[in-house]
Protein backbone atom coordinates (compact mmCIF):
# COMPACT_ATOMS: atom_id res chain seq x y z
CA UNK A 1 0.00 0.00 0.00
CA UNK A 2 1.17 3.85 -1.05
CA UNK A 3 1.86 6.30 1.82
CA UNK A 4 1.41 9.98 1.29
CA UNK A 5 3.62 12.68 3.54
CA UNK A 6 5.48 15.66 3.26
CA UNK A 7 9.03 15.39 3.96
CA UNK A 8 12.24 18.13 3.45
CA UNK A 9 15.36 16.16 1.68
CA UNK A 10 18.35 16.32 3.67
CA UNK A 11 20.61 14.32 1.71
CA UNK A 12 20.51 13.27 -1.84
CA UNK A 13 23.43 9.95 -2.82
CA UNK A 14 23.46 8.79 -6.48
CA UNK A 15 23.31 4.97 -6.33
CA UNK A 16 24.29 3.40 -9.92
CA UNK A 17 23.36 5.32 -12.99
CA UNK A 18 19.71 5.91 -12.77
CA UNK A 19 18.79 5.87 -8.96
CA UNK A 20 19.30 7.79 -5.69
CA UNK A 21 19.17 6.94 -1.82
CA UNK A 22 17.66 10.23 0.15
CA UNK A 23 17.25 11.09 3.67
CA UNK A 24 14.09 13.02 4.27
CA UNK A 25 12.88 15.15 7.54
CA UNK A 26 8.89 14.09 7.65
CA UNK A 27 6.25 15.22 10.68
CA UNK A 28 5.00 11.56 11.20
CA UNK A 29 7.99 9.60 10.86
CA UNK A 30 11.19 11.56 11.85
CA UNK A 31 13.71 10.89 8.90
CA UNK A 32 13.47 7.92 6.57
CA UNK A 33 15.20 6.52 4.05
CA UNK A 34 14.41 6.67 0.58
CA UNK A 35 15.28 5.01 -2.53
CA UNK A 36 14.31 6.27 -6.29
CA UNK A 37 14.59 5.95 -9.58
CA UNK A 38 15.20 8.91 -12.05
CA UNK A 39 13.07 8.92 -15.29
CA UNK A 40 15.60 9.43 -18.22
CA UNK A 41 15.79 12.92 -20.20
CA UNK A 42 12.74 14.06 -21.82
CA UNK A 43 10.54 11.46 -20.03
CA UNK A 44 7.97 12.61 -17.32
CA UNK A 45 8.69 11.16 -13.97
CA UNK A 46 10.98 11.86 -10.74
CA UNK A 47 14.09 14.16 -11.53
CA UNK A 48 17.02 15.30 -9.91
CA UNK A 49 15.55 18.80 -9.40
CA UNK A 50 12.99 17.28 -6.25
CA UNK A 51 16.12 16.18 -4.64
CA UNK A 52 17.86 19.05 -3.93
CA UNK A 53 18.85 19.82 -0.53
CA UNK A 54 15.92 21.15 1.74
CA UNK A 55 13.71 21.01 -1.02
CA UNK A 56 9.91 20.59 0.40
CA UNK A 57 8.22 17.93 -1.26
CA UNK A 58 5.10 16.00 -1.24
CA UNK A 59 5.96 12.07 -1.44
CA UNK A 60 4.35 9.00 -2.50
CA UNK A 61 6.07 5.82 -1.46
CA UNK A 62 5.67 2.18 -1.02
CA UNK A 63 5.11 0.90 2.73
CA UNK A 64 8.39 -0.94 4.12
CA UNK A 65 9.32 -2.44 7.48
CA UNK A 66 10.86 0.33 10.03
CA UNK A 67 14.87 0.54 8.99
CA UNK A 68 14.30 -0.13 5.42
CA UNK A 69 14.60 2.26 2.34
CA UNK A 70 11.15 2.77 1.25
CA UNK A 71 11.03 3.24 -2.13
CA UNK A 72 10.19 6.52 -3.69
CA UNK A 73 6.55 6.47 -6.07
CA UNK A 74 6.34 9.99 -6.95
CA UNK A 75 7.26 13.21 -5.63
CA UNK A 76 5.70 16.97 -5.61
CA UNK A 77 7.50 20.32 -4.63
CA UNK A 78 5.63 21.86 -2.07
CA UNK A 79 7.31 24.68 -2.41
CA UNK A 80 9.45 26.44 -5.20
CA UNK A 81 12.09 28.21 -3.84
CA UNK A 82 12.41 31.63 -5.43
CA UNK A 83 16.20 32.34 -4.35
CA UNK A 84 17.54 29.64 -2.20
CA UNK A 85 19.19 27.58 -5.26
CA UNK A 86 20.33 31.54 -7.53
CA UNK A 87 21.76 33.00 -4.63
CA UNK A 88 25.46 31.77 -4.03
CA UNK A 89 25.13 33.40 -0.31
CA UNK A 90 21.59 31.68 0.50
CA UNK A 91 22.92 28.43 -1.69
CA UNK A 92 25.52 27.71 1.13
CA UNK A 93 23.77 28.37 3.82
CA UNK A 94 21.70 25.93 2.59
CA UNK A 95 24.45 23.54 2.20
CA UNK A 96 25.20 23.94 5.46
CA UNK A 97 21.74 23.29 6.89
CA UNK A 98 21.02 20.64 5.50
CA UNK A 99 24.66 19.05 6.38
CA UNK A 100 23.63 20.17 10.09
CA UNK A 101 20.59 18.86 10.35
CA UNK A 102 21.17 15.59 8.43
CA UNK A 103 23.93 14.94 11.25
CA UNK A 104 21.36 15.79 14.18
CA UNK A 105 18.32 14.65 12.80
CA UNK A 106 18.83 10.68 12.61
CA UNK A 107 15.86 9.23 14.94
CA UNK A 108 13.11 6.98 13.26
CA UNK A 109 10.18 8.94 15.34
CA UNK A 110 8.04 11.79 14.23
CA UNK A 111 8.21 15.06 16.05
CA UNK A 112 5.62 17.48 14.14
CA UNK A 113 6.55 20.86 16.03
CA UNK A 114 10.19 20.44 14.76
CA UNK A 115 9.34 19.50 11.09
CA UNK A 116 7.26 22.70 11.24
CA UNK A 117 10.07 25.19 12.95
CA UNK A 118 12.61 23.25 9.77
CA UNK A 119 9.93 24.17 7.10
CA UNK A 120 9.43 27.76 8.48
CA UNK A 121 12.25 28.98 8.34
CA UNK A 122 13.52 27.18 5.28
CA UNK A 123 10.98 29.46 3.80
CA UNK A 124 12.29 32.73 5.75
CA UNK A 125 15.16 32.24 4.59
CA UNK A 126 14.36 31.86 0.75
CA UNK A 127 12.47 35.56 1.52
CA UNK A 128 15.11 37.04 3.49
CA UNK A 129 16.98 40.25 2.60
CA UNK A 130 18.67 41.75 5.48
CA UNK A 131 20.44 39.76 8.29
CA UNK A 132 21.64 36.68 6.29
CA UNK A 133 24.90 36.85 8.11
CA UNK A 134 23.02 35.86 11.54
CA UNK A 135 20.45 33.29 10.19
CA UNK A 136 22.88 30.35 11.02
CA UNK A 137 23.10 31.10 14.47
CA UNK A 138 19.35 32.03 15.35
CA UNK A 139 18.46 28.51 13.69
CA UNK A 140 21.10 26.65 15.55
CA UNK A 141 20.23 28.03 18.77
CA UNK A 142 16.46 27.53 18.11
CA UNK A 143 16.53 24.21 17.28
CA UNK A 144 18.36 22.94 20.45
CA UNK A 145 15.04 23.36 22.36
CA UNK A 146 13.37 21.56 20.02
CA UNK A 147 15.96 18.76 20.18
CA UNK A 148 15.74 19.06 23.97
CA UNK A 149 19.09 20.94 24.08
CA UNK A 150 18.24 24.44 25.01
CA UNK A 151 21.21 25.63 27.50
CA UNK A 152 19.59 27.26 30.59
CA UNK A 153 21.16 30.99 30.33
CA UNK A 154 19.63 32.91 33.23
CA UNK A 155 21.01 36.50 33.94
CA UNK A 156 22.69 36.20 36.91
CA UNK A 157 26.13 36.44 38.22
CA UNK A 158 27.63 33.86 36.37
CA UNK A 159 30.70 34.96 33.94
CA UNK A 160 31.20 31.07 31.90
CA UNK A 161 28.67 28.93 30.37
CA UNK A 162 30.29 25.23 30.75
CA UNK A 163 29.37 23.20 27.22
CA UNK A 164 29.86 19.92 28.59
CA UNK A 165 27.96 20.01 31.38
CA UNK A 166 25.27 23.13 29.93
CA UNK A 167 25.19 25.01 33.09
CA UNK A 168 26.15 28.50 34.10
CA UNK A 169 29.36 29.14 36.16
CA UNK A 170 31.11 31.41 38.69
CA UNK A 171 34.57 30.27 37.74
CA UNK A 172 35.79 28.76 34.85
CA UNK A 173 35.38 25.02 34.15
CA UNK A 174 38.35 22.96 34.78
CA UNK A 175 37.77 21.69 30.77
CA UNK A 176 38.29 23.49 27.45
CA UNK A 177 34.60 23.56 26.25
CA UNK A 178 33.54 26.79 28.06
CA UNK A 179 32.26 30.18 26.69
CA UNK A 180 33.16 33.55 28.62
CA UNK A 181 31.05 36.36 29.59
CA UNK A 182 31.16 37.70 26.31
CA UNK A 183 29.87 34.96 23.81
CA UNK A 184 27.41 34.30 26.88
CA UNK A 185 26.06 37.52 26.10
CA UNK A 186 25.54 36.66 21.96
CA UNK A 187 24.15 33.18 23.26
CA UNK A 188 21.79 34.96 25.43
CA UNK A 189 20.64 37.60 22.31
CA UNK A 190 20.63 35.17 20.37
CA UNK A 191 17.27 33.41 22.69
CA UNK A 192 15.93 36.37 23.41
CA UNK A 193 15.43 37.15 19.32
CA UNK A 194 14.93 33.80 18.02
CA UNK A 195 13.95 33.07 14.46
CA UNK A 196 11.12 35.57 14.52
CA UNK A 197 13.44 38.72 14.67
CA UNK A 198 17.16 37.19 14.19
CA UNK A 199 17.30 40.43 12.10
CA UNK A 200 17.13 42.85 14.81
CA UNK A 201 20.55 40.72 15.73
CA UNK A 202 23.11 42.92 16.69
CA UNK A 203 26.15 40.35 16.19
CA UNK A 204 28.90 42.07 13.86
CA UNK A 205 32.26 41.04 12.46
CA UNK A 206 32.85 37.55 10.72
CA UNK A 207 35.29 37.01 13.67
CA UNK A 208 32.72 37.37 16.36
CA UNK A 209 29.93 35.58 14.01
CA UNK A 210 32.90 32.87 13.33
CA UNK A 211 33.63 32.53 17.50
CA UNK A 212 30.07 32.09 17.91
CA UNK A 213 29.41 29.49 15.00
CA UNK A 214 32.16 27.25 16.41
CA UNK A 215 30.93 27.37 19.91
CA UNK A 216 27.79 26.45 18.98
CA UNK A 217 29.17 23.71 17.15
CA UNK A 218 30.99 22.14 19.68
CA UNK A 219 28.01 21.95 22.09
CA UNK A 220 25.81 19.99 19.48
CA UNK A 221 29.06 17.93 19.18
CA UNK A 222 29.22 17.15 22.67
CA UNK A 223 25.93 15.91 23.73
CA UNK A 224 25.59 14.12 20.30
CA UNK A 225 26.73 11.06 19.38
CA UNK A 226 28.52 10.74 16.59
CA UNK A 227 28.50 14.42 15.12
CA UNK A 228 31.65 14.17 13.23
CA UNK A 229 32.76 16.90 10.98
CA UNK A 230 30.91 19.33 8.76
CA UNK A 231 31.59 19.52 5.13
CA UNK A 232 30.48 22.41 4.25
CA UNK A 233 31.94 24.44 7.09
CA UNK A 234 34.62 26.13 5.82
CA UNK A 235 32.69 27.05 2.25
CA UNK A 236 29.93 28.94 4.71
CA UNK A 237 33.02 30.77 6.58
CA UNK A 238 34.50 32.02 2.85
CA UNK A 239 31.16 33.38 1.74
CA UNK A 240 30.39 35.63 5.33
CA UNK A 241 33.87 36.55 5.68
Amino acid sequence: MAEIREGIVLSSVPYGESRIILNLLTPDLGTIGLIATLSKKGKSGLKKAHFQNLQILEIQHAERNKGELKRLQDARILYPYQQLYFDPVLSCMALFLAEFLYKVLREEEGHPELYRFVRKALIQLDSAETGLANFHLAFLMELSAHLGLRPQLEEGTARYFDLLNSQLSIQPPDHAHFIEEDELQIWRELQAKGMENYEELNIKGSAIRRKALASLIDYYRLHLHDFGDLKSLAVLREVLA
